[in-house]
């Protein structure tokens, strides 16, 4: 009721973007400003709304539990509900038997796309028609089904009498209850994991649903577990744990199309965020359809990047009839940013973290001794965002053997990014305390992780944010390899406007990147060293263009060597020292 009279509502990501949550709550856009902080979330939040995954354990807990409430209630269904259950049944029955076939081959029959990765998972993409006719589901009605699930609220009843009967029917075996219910508490940490509160038949429905979608807005990967080793060598047990079933998972290829419903109904949408720079990348992603507006952003891209670039103006403003856009400096001055790509370490070795060198012992060596020299010049405390939560792991690793670790922590306290998320606010607390006293803490974290993004670092807190590497996605990932070609096509059908695919690739990384370094340097006063430990940083014309121009600033301190490195930060913190 508070609704209809209220002139702001504050409201989260996932309401704001479902039409259903919006119908749900009685909330309407219509003749509204709808303004939109962190915009760049915004596909990533698309996708996780759209998106649906059914593995194996699951449809075989939906079809087992509707075999027991048919059995049990037979003599009482009509005829109409008798052949919609009969229907649903033909439905489980066929995925389960898809997804226990071999695993796909070049020659596979339903996709002309097979992968597989370094860990012996395979998996393919496929359309919605695809699957549905791979099934052997085509000459089925999908749309009736899925209005019976909804009418008949059969999930509910299926979850209702799965819970009656398990606590009911005490000469049960503890496995027969697990397949009626694979939920449990020992699984919560399992990416597999199913609440008992939640339908078997329900997450079937919304994977029906999806089904339903059009070959424009998403695809279906469908994922076989590693197979067992045959050569001697072990399988990794982390790819093992993160897909320990056949899955199918719906993806969603265009947010445009989700999104489309906030820009019809809205009087205007606002997208605001630190790195939503190209204003293409964001526009083919949430306006993919409108060749103007892709147009504009292309226009507003160029003379943003000649104004920013040729003239002292810290801001820049594009207006077009569809799309308007601003682009500003940072808030504070360029004296109070020290910026350094950092190529080698203090051996002279080349610091290249490409995923085929970084992992040798020479690399990892020499970025440990450059981070014991940085400890010792850099106050308070220091935060050091690496490319994965499994090369960090590899890092330690490494550094307690060689001695590093306890070098570091003969000069700064030492902490890492916690694992699980209910330990993230200790560790920061902890990690602020340390920051702040003594000679202060350094703090391993992931870009991208729990860290990176969302987090206050402020004034001692980080006075340095070191990046190790560029955070590239796996190019072997069937989704990207989908998005990426879509993205090309696009761009030729459009008279060359948009973005291609390799350019959506770079720019991911890059933001990831630009989001990290942005947890330091958070008000008007702030000040903070950033180092760029690879050596492509300085090499590669489309890394360093990739960077906010307020971090590059004058592009002849971008390639330095690791001593002048350390005199450049040791005159930077001391000039802070003295004018603060």
């Amino acid at each position: 009721e508070s609704l209809t009279a209220a002139e702001v509502v504050v409201l989260p990501y996932n309401t704001l973007l479902s039409l259903h949550a919006r119908s749900a709550v009685g909330l309407s856009l219509k003749k509204s400003l709808v303004i939109i902080d962190e915009a760049h979330n915004i596909p990533e939040a698309l996708r996780s709304l759209s998106s649906s995954r059914l593995t194996l354990p699951v449809t075989e807990a939906a079809l087992s539990q509707l075999k027991l409430y048919t059995a049990k209630y037979a003599s009482r269904l009509a005829g109409r509900n008798i052949f919609y259950v009969g229907q649903i049944r033909r439905c489980l029955t066929s995925i389960i038997k898809f997804l226990k076939t071999k695993r796909p081959s070049s020659s596979s029959s339903c996709t002309a796309r097979p992968s597989s990765s370094a860990n012996n998972k395979a998996s393919i993409m496929v359309s919605t028609t695809e699957l549905v006719f791979s099934l052997g589901l085509d000459n089925i009605n999908i749309f009736k089904i899925l209005r019976y699930l909804e009418r008949s609220r059969l999930p509910q009843k299926l979850l209702g009498f799965t819970n009656v009967t398990a606590t009911t029917t005490h000469s049960m075996t503890s496995d027969s209850v697990k397949e009626l219910n694979p939920g449990s508490k020992e699984e919560e940490g399992d990416p597999d994991f199913m609440s008992k509160h939640i339908s078997s038949l329900s997450i079937v429905q919304t994977f029906l649903e999806c089904l339903t979608s059009t070959e424009k807005e998403g695809k279906i990967v469908v994922e076989w577990p590693p197979m067992e080793s045959t050569d001697g060598f072990p399988i990794d047990s982390r790819a093992k744990n993160s897909l320990r079933h056949p899955t199918l998972r719906f993806v969603l290829l265009n947010p445009a199309t989700q999104f489309q419903s906030v820009l019809d109904e809205a009087h205007a949408v606002v997208l605001a965020g630190g790195t939503l720079s190209p204003f293409t990348h964001v526009v083919a992603e949430l306006m993919g359809s409108e060749t103007e507006a892709l147009r504009a952003a292309a226009n507003a891209d160029k003379e943003t990047k000649v104004k920013l670039n040729t003239t002292a103006k810290s801001s820049n403003s594009f207006v077009s009839s569809n799309l308007t856009t601003f682009s500003c400096g940072h808030i504070v001055p360029s004296s109070h940013v020290m910026t350094s790509c950092l190529s080698m370490g203090p051996n002279s070795t080349k610091l290249d973290f490409r995923h085929a060198s970084r992992s040798s012992n020479g690399i990892i060596d020499e970025l440990g001794r450059s981070l014991v020299k940085l400890c010792s010049v850099v106050p308070a405390g220091m935060i050091v965002f690496l490319p994965s939560y499994a090369y960090e792991a590899q890092l330690v690793g490494r550094w307690r053997t060689t001695g590093v670790m306890d070098q570091i922590r003969k000069i700064k306290s030492f902490f890492r990014e916690p694992k699980s998320s209910r330990d993230l606010d200790s560790a920061l607390e902890d990690y602020s305390r340390r920051a702040r006293t003594g000679n202060g803490a350094l703090l391993l974290s992931v870009i991208g992780g729990k860290m990176s993004e969302g987090i206050n670092f402020a004034d001692d807190m980080a006075r340095c944010v070191v990046v190790v590497g560029l955070p590239y996605p796996d190019i072997t990932d069937p989704e990207l390899i989908e998005k990426m070609a879509s993205l090309d096509k696009k761009k030729h059908s459009s008279d060359g406007n948009g973005i291609t695919g390799q350019t959506y690739y770079h720019n991911l990384c890059m933001r990831a990147v630009n989001q990290s370094i942005g947890r330091a340097i958070r008000h008007g006063n702030d000040y903070a060293a950033v180092i760029l430990a690879d050596a492509r940083y300085a090499s590669e014309e489309r890394v360093w263009q990739g960077l906010p121009t307020w971090l590059r600033g004058d592009d002849r301190k971008r390639s330095t060597s690791f001593g002048h490195t350390m005199l450049d930060l040791g005159t930077f913190f001391k000039q802070r020292k003295q004018t603060s």
